[in-house]
This record gives C-alpha cells, sequence and structure tokens, in this order.
C-alpha cells in the first residue's frame, strides 16, 4: 500500500471517531487476510494520518463528559430514531422534563462536582428502563416508554435530584410532553400531581 493512501486513510478513521488501536489493528488484520507480510511503512503512514486529524479533529462522544449523560446530539438522535422509525406501539413514549433551579452566586452553570453526582444519580434511578437522559440549562431531559414502573421511577428520581447539593436543586418541576399520543397515557398513569 502506498504511504500516502495509508495516510489518508488514517486521516479518515481519525475523522470516524476511530481509535488509534482500533485502525491499526484493522490496517493489521487487512494484511493478515491478504496473507501479506505488514508494511511497516504504510503502518507508519496510518499512524502519522490519524495522528495529524486526531489532534484537530472534535471528539465524537455520545456522553457528556460532566454529567456522564447523553450529550444534546445523542439524545436529539434518540427522540429521532423513536418518532421517525416508531416503536412496538404507537404513542409508547414521552419526554420528562425535570427542571431545576439554576446555579447560584451569579455562575452559568452548575458546578463540576454537583453535575458529576446529578448525572451519577439520574443513572442510578433510571438503571434498566430503557430510558436515555441529557443534561442541558439546568434541565434533566428524559426520553423514555410509559409504564407506571417507569413514572414511578421518574417520580423518585426528582425527589434524589433535590436532596443533591445540600438542596439546592429543590424544588425540581416535572413536565411531560407527548410523542404523539404518549402525553394522555403519562397524564393518567401519572395522576394529576404530574405537571409540577
Amino acid at each position: 500500500m502506498p504511504a500516502p493512501t495509508a495516510k489518508l486513510l488514517g486521516a479518515a478513521r481519525a475523522r470516524n471517531g476511530v481509535s488509534i488501536r482500533e485502525t491499526l489493528d484493522d490496517f493489521r488484520s487487512l494484511f493478515t487476510a491478504a496473507e501479506q507480510s505488514l508494511d511497516v511503512d504504510a503502518l507508519i503512514s496510518i499512524a502519522e494520518g490519524w495522528a495529524e486529524v486526531a489532534e484537530t479533529a472534535p471528539t465524537i462522544s455520545c456522553t457528556d463528559v460532566y454529567t456522564g449523560l447523553a450529550t444534546q446530539a445523542h439524545f436529539q438522535r434518540r427522540i429521532h430514531e423513536v418518532s421517525a422509525f416508531g416503536t412496538e406501539r404507537p404513542g409508547s413514549h414521552a419526554l420528562a422534563v425535570i427542571s431545576l433551579p439554576g446555579p447560584h452566586h451569579n455562575n452559568p452553570s452548575h458546578g463540576w462536582t454537583l453535575l458529576a453526582r446529578l448525572g451519577d444519580a439520574v443513572k442510578g434511578e433510571l438503571k434498566g428502563t430503557g430510558a436515555t437522559a441529557m443534561y442541558q440549562n439546568s434541565a434533566v431531559h428524559v426520553l423514555f416508554h410509559i409504564s407506571a414502573n417507569n413514572l414511578s421511577r421518574l417520580m423518585s428520581c426528582r425527589a434524589v435530584l433535590e436532596s443533591l447539593g445540600d438542596g439546592s436543586l429543590y424544588p425540581a418541576g416535572m413536565r411531560f410532553y407527548p410523542l404523539s399520543r404518549a402525553a394522555e397515557t403519562a397524564a393518567t398513569l401519572a395522576g394529576p400531581d404530574s405537571s409540577c
């Protein structure tokens, strides 16, 4: 393989978020599958191409570094997938928004330690529900499958969030928004206090 071609391949792999280890393993596997000796010059070129792009390319990730919850892009994609491709039943999903009091002391956002604890609390409370959660603008947004159990877990999640940071996240409000006919079901299952 010519060195310039290998360098372009390395750059393309970095742009697409493939790690250097996976890139080099795949490259070695290519030579193994072709029953050829590994071309060391091409291997160096693919690594150089990867490194040059990786230094400047934005990180591709589905996880927010502060909270450990979904990034905005990943969350929007999940909503699109559920809305566009449907689920097992129409109207089976909804969006819950747990609104938290804004940060104090003229800070533009909550501190990183509180955000980390917030993310751990949300993940712990919603574990096993299949929900996808994101934190943005002092609110936790949750895409969830509507069921009595999941609504109960969301209520519990709100209560746990309110207790974080010595009560700095109290009071938290919660509203439900439909993905198709989900609002009626959510309102019925959650009761009259569901949008407090």
